[in-house]
């Protein structure tokens, strides 16, 4: 720090390669988040209204987005052109529940990932934490957890299911889903003002790793071996299945696995903390 010869404020950043490891990583975003909190609160509720007041059907929109994005499916399977094959479960039931749990990830990565630039007037003007400012978007995809949990319990209503007592538990379900589009949205955040295609690849990744992940088809229904190893293989599997068995039928299958992904999707969140905070300050030289 310096004073100007008018008393304003120079800030020089410098490079942090010193700084601790992950476990200061974890401290530091603790301390940052806490102290940024309402600014948080206030950036979200900025951009909730902003996000409904100019839509037709206004906050009724929030409800029928989950089901006009599973709409395209559900016309495939009435006409016999998708086949998921056959469960417990309705399928309208399957893939809304499934598709919502996918949507976690891509929607947290999203949030996270462009917060930086979305909130980069408040970067060049403010001392706020840009940590704080990459997770502010985060509140969105809360209330989209919300929303879902709405629009499912109307669904279970007209088919007739009565969900399980898990249905309760959904937004803690669906948690592993949202750390680790977290922990790939902090490492684009900074990474992404130096390669700027780094997202939009990211993006088209996730849109194609779907395809290897049972949210709209059932895992018995592949019959290509090898597509079934993948999928077998594939961590994302279990998130989506494991919350979607548990609601639906009381009971899932893969849960030890499920709860080592989750393990590793903490140890993923901590390496994104530590590559944002690695390289934070090269964010403000490139907006």
């Amino acid at each position: 720090m310096s004073q100007s010869d008018n008393d304003e404020t120079l800030t020089v950043y410098e490079p942090n390669q010193w700084r601790g490891g992950l476990i200061w990583s974890l401290r530091q975003a603790r301390q940052d988040l806490i102290a940024s909190r309402y600014v948080i609160a206030r950036l979200f509720w900025r951009d909730f209204i902003a996000q409904f007041r100019q839509k037709v059907l206004g906050y009724f929109w929030a409800l029928l987005s989950p089901l006009l994005g599973i709409a395209a499916f559900l016309f495939l399977f009435s006409i016999g052109v998708l086949k998921p094959g056959e469960g417990e479960i309705p399928y309208i039931l399957y893939v809304l529940v499934g598709s919502t749990v996918w949507a976690c990830l891509p929607g947290a990565m999203g949030a996270v990932s462009s917060g930086l630039q979305v909130q980069a007037d408040l970067i060049m003007r403010t001392r706020i934490p840009k940590l704080a400012l990459a997770m502010s978007s985060l509140a969105g995809v809360f209330y989209g957890i919300a929303i879902s949990m709405g629009t499912m319990a109307i669904v279970f209503l007209i088919t007739g299911r009565t969900p399980t007592l898990w249905f309760l538990a959904y937004p803690i379900l669906v948690l592993p889903m949202v750390l680790l589009g977290t922990a790939i949205g902090l490492m684009l955040a900074v990474l992404g003002t130096i390669a700027r295609d780094l997202t939009p690849l990211a993006t088209q990744a996730l849109a194609l790793l779907m395809y290897l992940t049972p949210a709209i088809y059932l895992q018995s229904s592949i019959q290509n071996p090898v597509i079934q190893t993948l999928v077998k293989w594939n961590p994302l599997t279990y998130l989506v299945e494991v919350p979607r068995s548990l609601i639906c039928l009381n009971h899932a299958e893969g849960i030890p696995i499920f709860l080592l992904v989750v393990a590793g999707t903490l140890i993923l969140v901590a390496i994104g903390l530590r590559i944002f905070y690695q390289l934070e300050d090269l964010v403000a030289e490139r907006l």
